[in-house]
């Protein structure tokens, strides 16, 4: 019989399953879902900072960078959505009948909010957990993973990487994400 370091695990602490990922001009704003695809990680990052003189025991540690990284994929094309997306990088245009995307010499990138809501049914009530960052711009330009019309799965992929910067506007220590989530 297996023995474990905890005698039981909260299935209501769990996040279960992928996430609907949207967009907005702000964090206020009304929000654009991104379509079909899958969120493949999210998270915190910062590079801490340490001050000590050489002949002092103990260093000043402090958070030197802070930002939010959100890594995707999305396998539905959406002209508008890619352009919004892109942060000012790339332009679209649509009539009924055709989508066309333009890029290249735009120098600046206009942040954007995303919302990333994982929603789960536990007892009968719905459960979301909604982590939204406030100001973020994608790292790179369009990016395509094409495959071969025979395989298995051929839909082509678009991965996405965002990263979120402090925005200096909120009140100190709310600058960068929220995390919010309804207890069962």
């Amino acid at each position: 019989m297996p023995s474990y370091q905890n005698s039981s695990v909260s299935s209501n602490k769990l996040i279960l399953g992928n996430y609907k990922i949207e967009t907005s001009a702000t964090s206020g704003g009304t929000y654009v879902n991104l379509g079909a695809g899958m969120l493949t990680d999210h998270g915190h990052d910062f590079d801490k900072y340490d001050v000590q003189a050489g002949n002092a025991p103990d260093p000043i540690e402090g958070i030197a960078k802070e930002t939010y990284h959100i890594n995707f994929e999305l396998i539905e094309y959406d002209g508008s959505v890619l352009s919004a997306i892109q942060c000012g990088a790339i332009s679209e245009t649509s009539t009924t009948s055709m989508s066309t995307i333009n890029g290249g010499g735009n120098q600046v990138l206009t942040p954007r909010a995303f919302r990333l809501t994982n929603t789960r049914l536990i007892s009968g009530t719905t459960c979301e957990t909604i982590v939204t960052v406030y100001k973020a711009t994608v790292d790179s330009g369009l990016q395509f993973t094409s495959k071969g019309d025979n395989d298995t799965d051929p839909i082509n992929v678009m991965n996405i990487s965002i990263t979120a910067e402090v925005d200096a506007t909120k009140t100190a220590g709310s600058q960068l994400f929220q995390i919010t989530r309804t207890i069962v």
